[in-house]
């Protein structure tokens, strides 16, 4: 069958390149058809991808209304980055717009103020929604998306308040085992609602509902539930108070069997409450534990959780007060292999104690006049500037000097005085309007954000019969070189000195100090990790330790209290080795707009040799590693050759191990598409595979058992197919590969 098999690839993809030319002419031709006005109502699943306004970069047209829903699987979130973006200036953005719904506060965008910045979904989910009015049309905007992989860590959970709609429980694949003690430790929130009202944090039953254990609160106060008998907690917790608010709180519970003791540990104390009906009871394993109530007579508690953890023994004080996030659960653990959550109730954040920063994104909000108050004038005068924003810095393989892009920070500090007896909002807004006037039209692309006045000295005039008042002012003065020339602080101080009489309200300005904003210095984090001297706003990348494909990064954070520069922890997620990890790295690393070199192209083929060979294929994972290949294949000739045969042999390997349900599974790329079909060889009638254009869109769709009148190609498998075959090669046979190239690069 080998042999066959070899020989029938061969031709069938021998007969598809003689097509390869009038396709290719047919794509081109398409894309110019549409691209006027194509649908932008969609729904977008890929891993990565690039999406515009209409008719991008030319103008948009006039009464447009698109939206694009990005989805993906279960444990990613998104990340949504603005490469290019210039939509109607208007207040409130009230005639053109672009909304943008993370999961949590949809926000309207216009103007050019979110050019470059990225903006992450608390979800798997985020939609973008445009819209244009009858007149005055601009560029657009053009945007990338990417699903990251987001762990349980950086996750929160809202409790369910239906339970049997939308449950969140531990996994089928988690046993409980019989309990005679446990420790349980968990952080909670709690929304405003009636502090008398009965709930319940979770709950664990048997096969018959029977509720063994659960934890919540009465009007007798917080309770322990073990099979049936009900402890208050009336030592460990308030009764009348709640001890569950707006922030996290954590909690520990310690229940022991043999003594009759439940361990309360919350906000640093240690309480023990003895509840003798408890002695000796065994709670039953095999349940199932739920957070939130399983039943309608007790409501579930109106917040969220985090952190979920269980181990089958007991902690002294001592231990609960050293335990950290890497303690594991020995029986339930807050990582995603523990749970079965609706995408709906989960909430990714990035100041979670046990979590790490999901994405790095700006510390300066974007300009807005929300956020800039009376300054917003002076941002649209001063030759309308680009907002600071994270710049990332890619490796390069042949220098690691390569310079930060970020832009420049300065710290203004000023003393200002008056006898007027003025309030410090309105000295707010006399210091904003002075310094909005300062730096109008000036020679340099600046803008100043976050001004803070505190109340200085009261000094009795000796002629006047009202005191003087002083104030201080700090702010922070953002400059973008764009145009690579210095400014110096100095130049800074003499402009706000030279305008100091045109402050208004008798104001004068006493004193006057400018300084830059360091960067974070270069160190190594951790050992074999190497990061420059950085701007604060940068994102820097490096290769991970022995890699040459998946990168690590840190951003240098600008702190808002008191404009000093800080690390951030290194995120090292893409150097494990996960294959799903390392896939989404790989499609980044191939995505559109890269260079890739021969070595780079190995490299990738490589990587993706081992996912396939040593790696569990789903169709998700499948998907990702055809759309990486469908990137390779925009390479030249030349840049693919050495590693064509290698990739050719894994594409084979990827079609024979994936996994699908149903009698077939398609892959559809802009310049690969994969089909695979069952074959029951004892009832095998035939069939056929074709590949024809999808509408409205660059990829190609596969029919099975279909005469598609616009095919690019097909190929008909006669019932005879394996009529000829041994006893043992007919007994193997299981599926059929349909592989379509739009591109020969790898037939050299």
């Amino acid at each position: 069958m080998s042999h066959v098999s070899e020989m029938w690839c061969y031709h069938w993809k021998w007969k598809l390149q003689h097509c390869l030319c009038l396709f290719t002419t047919y794509i081109i031709c398409m894309q110019q058809a549409v691209h006027g006005c194509y649908d932008c109502r969609t729904v977008l699943t890929d891993p990565s991808g690039i999406f515009t306004s209409p008719c991008f970069p030319s103008d948009y047209p006039n009464s447009q209304a698109c939206k694009w829903i990005i989805r993906a699987p279960h444990g990613y979130i998104i990340q949504l980055t603005f490469i290019d973006f210039d939509i109607e200036e208007a207040p409130g953005c009230i005639y053109d717009s672009l909304t943008l719904d993370n999961g949590e506060s949809p926000m309207n965008l216009c103007g050019i103020t979110a050019k470059g910045l990225s903006y992450n979904s608390t979800g798997n989910e985020m939609i973008v929604s445009f819209k244009s009015d009858f007149s005055i049309q601009k560029k657009g905007f053009n945007a990338s998306y990417v699903r990251i992989a987001v762990s349980l860590r950086n996750q929160k959970v809202i409790i369910p308040q239906v339970p049997e709609m939308e449950a969140v429980s531990v996994a089928e694949t988690v046993t409980v085992p019989e309990l005679r003690q446990f420790t349980l430790c968990f952080e909670a929130t709690k929304g405003n609602s009636n502090d008398n009202d009965d709930w319940k944090v979770f709950s664990y039953t048997d096969a018959l509902l029977t509720e063994l254990l659960s934890f919540g609160k009465t009007t007798k106060g917080h309770f322990l539930s073990i099979t049936g008998t009900q402890c208050i907690l009336k030592n460990g917790l308030p009764r009348n108070a709640e001890f569950f608010t707006g922030t996290f709180q954590q909690l520990c519970v310690v229940w022991d069997s043999f003594s009759g003791t439940i361990g309360v540990y919350a906000k640093s104390i240690y309480h023990v409450v003895h509840c003798p009906e408890i002695f000796d009871k065994i709670i039953p394993g095999s349940g199932r534990l739920v957070l939130g109530s399983n039943s309608d007579e007790v409501s579930s508690l109106n917040g969220d959780i985090y952190n979920f953890r269980l181990w089958n023994f007991t902690m002294n004080a001592q231990t609960l007060a050293n335990l950290s996030c890497d303690v594991k659960g020995n029986i339930v653990d807050w990582e995603n292999e523990f749970w079965s959550i609706p995408t709906s109730a989960l909430k990714a954040e990035n100041n979670l104690s046990c979590g790490s920063y999901l994405i790095p994104s700006s510390s300066i909000e974007p300009t807005s006049c929300a956020n800039l108050g009376s300054l917003c004038q002076a941002t649209v005068n001063a030759t309308t500037p680009t907002p600071p924003t994270v710049t990332t810095n890619m490796p390069d393989t042949n220098r690691n000097d390569k310079p930060n892009n970020g832009g420049l920070f300065y710290r203004i500090s000023i003393t200002v005085s008056s006898s007027n007896p003025n309030s410090v909002s309105k000295v707010h807004d006399v210091v904003a309007e002075w310094l909005n006037r300062t730096f109008q039209n000036w020679n340099y692309t600046v803008y100043v954000v976050n001004i803070s006045i505190h109340p200085g000295s009261i000094k009795e005039g000796a002629r006047q019969k009202r005191s003087v008042r002083s104030f201080n002012a700090l702010a922070l003065l953002v400059y973008n070189s764009t145009n690579n020339i210095h400014l110096e602080e100095e130049d800074i101080r003499q402009k706000l000195i030279s305008n100091n009489r045109t402050m208004e309200e008798g104001y004068q300005l006493n004193t006057v100090d400018v300084d830059p904003v360091e960067k974070c210095l270069a160190e190594e984090n951790p050992p074999n990790y190497f990061w420059p001297d950085t701007r604060p706003t940068v994102t820097n990348f490096t290769f991970c330790h022995g890699s040459s494909v998946q990168t690590a990064s840190r951003t240098c954070y600008l702190g808002l209290q008191n404009y000093t520069s800080y690390w951030g922890q290194p995120d090292l997620r893409n150097c494990t080795e996960n294959a799903a990890d390392i896939a989404n790295q790989l499609l980044n690393l191939t995505g559109e707009g890269q260079q890739l070199t021969s070595d780079k192209v190995n490299d990738v083929v490589q990587k993706l040799k081992k996912i396939v060979n040593d790696e569990e294929i789903d169709e998700s994972l499948g998907s990702t590693v055809v759309t990486i290949f469908s990137n390779i294949l925009t390479s030249s000739d030349s840049v693919l050759a050495a590693s064509s045969s290698e990739a050719l042999k894994t594409i084979d390997a990827l079609a024979l191990k994936i996994h699908f349900s149903g009698p077939s599974m398609s892959i559809s790329t802009r310049n690969l598409a994969l089909g695979v079909s069952s074959i029951n060889s004892t009832s095998f009638k035939g069939g056929s595979f074709s590949v024809s254009p999808q509408n409205n869109a660059s990829d190609f769709q596969i029919d099975f058992d279909k005469d598609q009148a616009s095919a690019f190609a097909s190929v008909v498998l006669p019932q005879s197919l394996l009529k000829n075959l041994s006893q043992d090669e007919f007994e193997v046979i299981s599926r059929a590969q349909f592989t379509f190239f739009n591109k020969n690069g790898l037939f050299q």
